[in-house]
């Protein structure tokens, strides 16, 4: 009898855990199932009575058509999308009121080999769940390359109560205006389109005044300047065509700031930045001139604790010999660079604008050959950041003299350093295995193609 017992007790307990579930009020069920796919959740439907219905008063929807088994139907592409019209459709159809949309998430094909049918459908999707109630809209639409871009109707610019927005493909905001958008509630926004004109980006931008978080990224052939909102806190702007764009900010809340692709003239206009906590920097000029502007730009992140430069901007920096006329970073710890040109003078200069650094990263991307323009002017001081607080110092692609010069200045002079990997070396492969002794305490491994991590102690190879 005892061991019957034993067996039924975790049948019992299997069912009370079951019961508890189904219990639960529907309004806590309906929150459960919108953390997964709709598919899913129409499954339950199958779990018993309890459950029939549970689906059909979701208000968040989430679809795609890139399922796992889309691989099998690449060379039918048309009986996989009937099935996917089907489920859309269907609920859709049958939710109790598809009006009250509150999220929708679609992942799909908008244009293929002409298919009419796919465009009507996803267009008659999209304007399904769009009204007062819509929340957040996040739509990624594939093309082929003969199809046409997705052209949100002009209803969903005057959103009331949209908080989020993601736009990502074939999607078109072209020909807007600033008097056809207001997205009075929207507060965070992605897009990631093709080609797009900045004034149509400009009004889009216009309509939302209380936005916090931008990511946006797309490809225009004009050179007009791109005005952000003065509300953001985070921003994230990339072109994707070589010539760039300018671009306008004042925004005294912003803490995260990252621009690819951003060209810069005469006229500097980012303000307000003293509050940007980390800032990614790809910025070049529209053409060879003076520098001044970037100056003034590395001046206004005066109060950042991580930035990060890349080739583009350490090439005007760093490139040709000039004193570097901004103020000192007086709360930078982290230093990230992509050096193009690796000049063993010209980065101590930057570092004497550094004096609390504690974690530096280089990455010499450059050519084996060492960089000609050798003027900078040796500094007649160590850089404090060396002697109170630079801890850590990962140096990638070390290539030459230069690198070496650096290299030792900072293990001299390093009071504090605890830690230097050098690794990624790249150098004739018949030199390798000569060791540099630099002082009885460092030993350092300089042609040896294998990562190389060095402490004030000594040294210990990575294969």
């Amino acid at each position: 009898m005892a061991e019957s017992s034993k067996r039924q007790k975790p049948e019992t307990l299997e069912e009370e855990m079951q019961d508890r579930i189904s219990s639960l009020p529907d309004g806590v069920l309906s929150h459960i199932l919108s953390f997964l796919p709709t598919k899913t959740t129409v499954q339950t439907s199958v779990l018993s009575n309890r459950w029939h219905h549970i689906w059909k008063h979701q208000s968040v929807l989430y679809f795609t058509e890139f399922t796992e088994d889309y691989h099998r139907y690449r060379d039918n592409r048309s009986e996989q999308f009937k099935s996917f019209v089907v489920l859309v459709n269907s609920v859709l159809n049958l939710l109790h009121n598809p009006r009250a949309i509150r999220k929708m998430t679609l992942l799909c094909f908008y244009t293929l080999l002409g298919d009419k049918f796919r465009q009507h459908s996803v267009e008659s999707w999209v304007r399904s769940v769009i009204g007062p109630h819509l929340e957040e809209l996040d739509l990624t639409f594939a093309k082929d390359y003969q199809g046409s871009d997705f052209k949100l109707p002009q209803t969903f610019f005057t959103s009331p109560n949209l908080v989020s927005l993601s736009l990502v493909g074939a999607i078109s905001v072209q020909k807007l205006s600033s008097t056809t958008v207001c997205l009075p509630s929207l507060k965070k926004m992605i897009i990631n389109i093709g080609f797009v004109e900045v004034s149509s980006v400009n009004a889009l931008l216009s309509g939302c005044p209380i936005i916090e978080t931008l990511n946006l990224c797309f490809c225009s052939i004009s050179l007009d300047k791109v005005c952000v909102p003065s509300s953001l806190k985070k921003l994230k702007v990339a072109l994707k065509n070589q010539r760039g764009a300018y671009l306008e900010i004042n925004a005294p809340d912003l803490e995260y700031f990252q621009i690819t692709k951003i060209t810069f003239g005469e006229v500097f206009s980012m303000y307000n930045l003293h509050n940007v906590v980390e800032a990614h920097l790809d910025v070049f000029p529209h053409s060879l001139g003076s520098v001044t502007p970037l100056h003034n730009l590395l001046g206004a992140l005066s109060g950042t604790k991580h930035l990060v430069l890349n080739p583009s901007t350490t090439k005007w920096l760093l490139g040709e010999p000039h004193d570097l006329l901004f103020q000192e970073f007086r709360y930078l710890v982290r230093l990230e660079l992509y050096l193009a040109r690796f000049n063993y003078n010209s980065l101590i200069s930057l570092l004497q604008k550094c004096p609390v650094l504690r974690f530096l990263r280089i990455h010499n991307i450059g050519y084996k050959e060492q960089s000609p323009v050798l003027k900078w002017a040796p500094q007649r001081s160590v850089p404090s950041c060396l002697v109170s607080h630079l801890k850590f110092i990962q140096f990638q692609g070390f290539q030459g003299l230069q690198d070496e010069l650096f290299i030792k200045y900072v293990l001299r002079n390093g009071l504090v350093l605890e830690t230097m990997v050098v690794f990624d070396i790249s150098l004739d492969q018949k030199k390798k295995g000569k060791v540099r002794s630099l002082n009885p305490q460092f030993i350092i491994f300089v042609l040896i193609p294998h990562k190389i991590k060095m402490t004030n102690i000594g040294f210990s190879l990575h294969y």
